[in-house]
């Protein structure tokens, strides 16, 4: 293979996997947004769910039914967890803020906040 030809394969493989790379971000970054847009409301996902699926009222109502009684089960075997897991997180933000510059934990103390308010109340501490 002259040297050419080699540049040429070369180029075309990296504009390849530069291409690869880009559009697996890109379609990562506007699914997560979909997601977060489609189910962020449980209210507005179950409704979403019980139309495309054609439910009738009583449908309805039981899956409410269903998924509130998982949602309570979720939360009892949650609650007892819940402070360990939060002191796992709380001890990486520490350790995220320890490497940080005084700028810089300023920025990530700001982006926290911001992260924070954009959550549902129920999910906030």
């Amino acid at each position: 293979m002259t040297r050419t030809k080699g540049m040429a394969l070369a180029f075309y493989l990296l504009a390849m996997a530069a291409g690869a790379a880009i559009g697996v971000t890109v379609d990562r970054w506007m699914l997560r947004e979909r997601l977060e847009r489609e189910w962020a409301d449980p209210r507005a996902m179950r409704e979403k769910l019980a139309t495309d699926l054609g439910m009738d009222a009583t449908q309805r109502a039981r899956l409410d039914s269903i998924l509130d009684t998982r949602n309570r089960r979720f939360d009892e075997l949650m609650t007892p967890m819940r402070p360990r897991l939060d002191s796992v997180t709380v001890a990486a933000r520490q350790q995220i803020r320890d490497l940080l510059t005084p700028e810089q934990q300023t920025i990530y103390d700001r982006l926290r906040r911001e992260r924070e308010a954009q959550r549902p109340p129920q999910e906030r501490k």
